[in-house]
């Protein structure tokens, strides 16, 4: 799927810490996009050619070694990684612990960036986009079977998601932005449509 894209502007693919596998990441730059992506703590980092997992990292670093970044409501204390991680020569992690927690392992997060220019602000303000992603295929696959097709073909395939982008954005702009409620109110209008019909 990423092959078959053809656009001309800076792109970033975000990714959940399930998807940022070597292959991935690397068909990602081969494309000339960029990722930003959690990655799970026990991911490996090449700090100084030493092999040592994000949270054994994590654990040498004290609150003044961070900087505050805050990212829309939230405040984080960040301490930026730069450098060698399995499977890539140059990439920036961000460690990142919410502000008011404790600078503990079951805080941290680990966020990817291929993209060593951008700052911790805009590599977390990035992320933080992958929200309303995750949402939209919520909603897509409980409301309106966006994982229940049965085609197979990579035309189909794309058909079939163009069909299930329209139905949304369709239902978004009948209630103002809102999903659920447009899609209610074009049901009812279907079934009132169809009671004048009969």
């Amino acid at each position: 799927m990423l092959s078959s894209l053809n656009v001309r502007r800076p792109v970033y693919g975000l990714m959940d810490s399930w998807h940022p596998s070597k292959a991935l990441v690397k068909a990602c730059l081969k494309k000339g996009f960029h990722v930003i992506a959690m990655l799970k703590t026990n991911r490996i980092l090449d700090p100084n050619g030493a092999a040592v997992q994000a949270k054994q990292l994590a654990r040498s670093i004290e609150p003044n070694d961070t900087r505050l970044v805050t990212v829309g409501e939230e405040r984080y204390r960040v301490y930026r990684y730069e450098g060698a991680l399995n499977g890539l020569d140059h990439a920036v992690v961000l460690l990142a612990w919410k502000a008011h927690q404790p600078m503990k392992s079951e805080h941290l997060h680990c966020v990817l960036s291929t993209d060593w220019e951008l700052s911790d602000e805009d590599i977390l303000r990035c992320y933080a986009q992958r929200w309303s992603i995750e949402c939209f295929f919520r909603q897509a696959k409980d409301q309106l079977k966006l994982d229940g097709y049965r085609v197979r073909g990579r035309r189909a395939v794309k058909q079939y998601w163009i069909l299930v982008q329209l139905a949304y954005v369709y239902s978004m702009l009948e209630s103002n932005s809102d999903f659920s409620d447009g899609l209610d109110l074009l049901r009812k209008r279907k079934g009132h449509s169809l009671v004048e019909f009969i």
